[in-house]
C-alpha cells in the first residue's frame, strides 16, 4: 500500500484550496498537492492550469478579529446628526434600487457598514421632532406660533402642522364646521391677523394671556374644572414653576375656547373683516355650503389647530388629568353636528386613573374632583338629550340620588353658589340630577321602546324624582325672582345653568312622548284608572314642557339684557 502523500489530509491544505481554475468551472476533482504543480487533466488537455481564484482569495483583506470581553474595544467615529439627517451621495446611490445582477458578477456583491444602514435609516425615516429637545417655555412659545400663524402651517419645525387639515379639505371630508368645507385654508388672513403676527413673541404671549382670562371670566363659571391661578403660573413661568409647564393639548383649547368669547379689539378686526368678506361673496360658494353668517377666522384657525395639537400629544388615549380637561373643553367647543368622541375620550381615560368616587368628598378644592363631577354632568345630560346609550360614555358609573343629604334651614343663595364646590347641598343637587338623567336616557335608548312607546312607569318615576329635585334644590340654586341687581357675572351663569338643567329634562321627556308614544296608550285593552294615568300624563308632559321652554327663554333674554350673555358670532 502506498503512503499518504504528505499534505493531503493536513488542515492547512485541503483539496478545494488547490483546484485549478479550469477543474473548479468544469466542477471536477483536480488532482494536484499543490497550486505549483499541473494537474492530469490540464496535461492531457494542454491546458495552462492557472490558479487565478486562489490568489484572488489569498488577497482578499480578512475581516477583523473578534475581541474578547477582557480586551479593549478600538474607538470608532460615531456620524453625527447632521450625517445622518443628510445623507451623502454615495449613500443615496447605495439605498436606490438597482437592476437584478446576472449570475456571473452575483458573487462580488457590495456590503453596507453599520454608519451607512443608520443614515439610511434617518434618510428614509421622517426627521426627529426638534421640539422635543427644547425647554419648556421654548416649546410653548412653538405652540404659540403655531396657533396664531396666519397661514397654514406646512412644516413640522414647531411640531405641529396643518398637513392633515390641507388633505381633508383637498379631498372634501372636512368633518368641523369651523374648517367651512376648507373654505378657512383658502382665505386670505385679515389685516388685524397680520399686525398681530408682527408684533413678535411679545404680542403673542400678551393674546395668549387676553384669551386665558376670557376663559376664566366666561367659560369657567359652566366648567370649573381648573384652577385660575395655578393655570397662569404654570403659563408665565414654565420652566420654574413647581407644577411643571402647562399640557400642549389643555392649553391649546382653552386657548380656542377664549378666542370663541374674546372682545379684544384685534378679534373684533378680524370678525369684521370676514363679515365683510362674506357680504361681498360674489360667487356665493359660502352661502351655498351654509357659512353665511359672521365668523371670526382667528377663532376658527384656533379652534381646528387645538384639535390638531390634542391629536398630536395623543390626549385621545393616554390617562392624564390634562388630557381629560382638554376632552371635555374640546366636546363643548365644536359645532353645530353633535359627536359624543371626546366626551366618551375623557370618560374613559378617567376611568383609567382610577379615582375616587365622588359619594364622599374630602377635599372639594381638588382638581380631580371637579373634572369628574362635571364629566357625570355632561354625560348624565347629552345621554338622555341627545337618545344616547349611557354605555357611550365607558367609565362614568351609577351615582346613587342621596335624597337624604338636605341643607337645614335657609341659607343665602350667594353662599351656595360661590365658591361652587364648596357646599354639599349643590354636590347632592348634582347627584341626583345625574341618577334622574341616566335613569331616563337608560331607558330611551331600548329599542322596545322606539318600537312600543315609552313605559307608562318610566315615566312615573321620572316625573317623581325630578319634582322632588325641583322642591329640594330649584328654589336654594335656581335663578330667584326678581332678578338680584347685586349679582355678578359668574354667580348668574351659574344660577342659570342649574335652572336651565332642571326644565331642559321636560322638554326631552315630552319629544319623547311626542316621537315614541306611550306603550300603554297603544294598547287598545288599557282601560279605567290606567287609561286616565296615561292622558294625565301626557297632559302633564305637555304643560311641563311648554313652561320649561318659556323659562329657558326668559333665563336667555334676562341674562342677555343683563350683558351677562353673548351669543357666539
Amino acid at each position: 500500500m502506498e503512503p499518504v502523500p504528505p499534505g493531503l489530509y493536513s488542515g492547512t491544505t485541503r483539496k478545494q484550496n488547490v483546484a485549478c481554475d479550469a477543474c473548479r468551472n468544469k466542477k471536477i476533482r483536480c488532482k494536484r498537492q499543490t497550486t505549483s504543480q499541473r494537474c492530469e487533466q490540464c496535461v492531457s488537455k494542454d491546458l495552462e492550469c492557472t490558479s487565478n481564484y486562489i490568489e484572488q482569495l489569498q488577497n482578499k483583506p480578512r475581516r477583523p478579529r473578534r475581541f474578547k470581553s477582557n480586551e479593549e474595544h478600538p474607538k470608532e467615529r460615531r456620524p453625527s446628526d447632521h450625517e445622518l439627517r443628510s445623507p451623502g451621495p454615495a449613500i443615496r446611490r447605495a439605498s436606490a434600487p438597482k437592476a437584478p445582477q446576472s449570475s456571473q458578477g452575483s458573487s462580488s456583491t457590495g456590503r453596507i457598514g453599520m454608519e451607512d444602514a443608520l443614515a439610511m435609516i434617518a434618510w428614509v425615516t421622517p426627521p426627529r421632532n426638534s421640539a422635543t429637545a427644547k425647554d419648556p417655555s421654548a416649546g410653548q412659545v412653538d405652540l404659540l406660533r403655531y396657533m396664531f400663524c396666519p397661514a397654514p402651517v406646512t412644516h413640522h419645525e414647531w411640531r405641529y402642522s396643518d398637513v392633515s387639515s390641507l388633505e381633508q379639505a383637498r379631498a372634501g371630508t372636512c368633518d368641523l364646521w369651523d374648517e367651512e368645507g376648507g373654505a378657512l385654508w383658502d382665505d386670505a388672513p385679515s389685516a388685524a391677523h397680520l399686525s398681530l403676527w408682527g408684533g413678535g413673541e411679545a404680542e403673542l404671549a400678551s393674546m395668549a394671556i387676553e384669551l386665558i382670562d376670557t376663559f376664566f371670566a366666561v367659560v369657567y363659571s359652566r366648567l370649573p374644572i381648573l384652577d385660575a391661578q395655578s393655570f397662569m403660573n404654570r403659563f408665565t413661568s414654565p420652566n420654574t414653576d413647581p407644577n411643571g409647564p402647562l399640557n400642549p393639548a389643555l392649553l391649546a383649547s382653552v386657548l380656542a375656547f377664549g378666542a370663541k368669547f374674546a372682545d379684544h379689539p384685534t378679534f373684533t378686526a378680524d370678525r369684521d373683516e370676514c363679515a365683510a368678506r362674506d357680504a361681498d361673496d360674489a360667487d356665493g360658494s359660502r352661502s351655498r355650503r351654509g357659512y353665511s353668517r359672521s365668523r371670526c377666522r382667528m377663532a376658527q384657525l384656533l379652534a381646528v389647530r387645538a384639535r390638531e395639537v390634542a391629536e398630536v400629544h395623543k390626549a385621545y388615549r393616554i390617562p392624564t388629568l390634562a388630557n381629560v380637561q382638554a376632552l371635555i373643553l374640546l366636546e363643548n367647543l365644536f359645532g353645530p353636528e353633535y359627536r359624543a368622541t371626546y366626551l366618551s375620550a375623557a370618560a374613559r381615560l378617567m376611568d383609567e386613573l382610577e379615582d375616587l368616587p365622588i359619594l364622599h368628598v374630602d377635599s372639594q378644592q381638588d382638581e380631580k374632583i371637579r373634572t369628574q363631577l362635571t364629566i357625570h354632568l355632561l354625560a348624565g345630560f347629552e345621554t338622555a338629550f341627545y337618545r344616547l346609550r349611557p354605555e357611550t360614555f365607558q367609565g362614568v358609573g351609577d351615582v346613587a340620588p342621596l335624597l337624604s343629604v338636605v341643607a337645614g334651614g335657609e341659607e343665602d343663595v350667594g353662599a351656595l353658589l360661590f365658591p361652587l364646590l364648596t357646599c354639599q347641598i349643590w354636590l347632592a343637587a348634582a347627584r341626583m340630577a345625574i341618577a334622574v338623567y341616566r335613569r331616563l336616557s337608560s331607558a330611551l335608548a331600548q329599542p322596545q321602546v322606539h318600537a312600543n312607546g315609552v313605559p307608562l312607569s318610566v315615566l312615573r318615576d321620572m316625573v317623581h324624582d325630578h319634582s322632588s329635585w325641583r322642591d329640594l334644590y330649584l328654589s336654594k340654586l335656581g335663578l330667584p325672582v326678581p332678578w338680584p341687581e347685586d349679582w355678578d357675572f359668574n354667580m348668574t351663569v351659574r344660577a342659570a345653568s342649574t335652572d336651565i338643567l332642571y326644565h331642559a329634562l321636560w322638554l326631552v321627556a315630552e319629544r319623547a312622548v311626542r316621537d315614541f308614544g306611550i306603550q300603554e296608550r297603544e294598547d287598545n285593552s288599557v282601560t279605567g284608572m290606567v287609561g286616565f294615568e296615561v292622558t294625565q300624563m301626557r297632559e302633564r308632559l305637555k304643560q311641563e314642557a311648554l313652561h320649561s321652554a318659556m323659562r329657558i327663554s326668559m333665563v336667555a333674554v334676562l341674562s342677555t339684557e343683563q350683558g351677562h350673555l353673548r351669543l357666539d358670532p
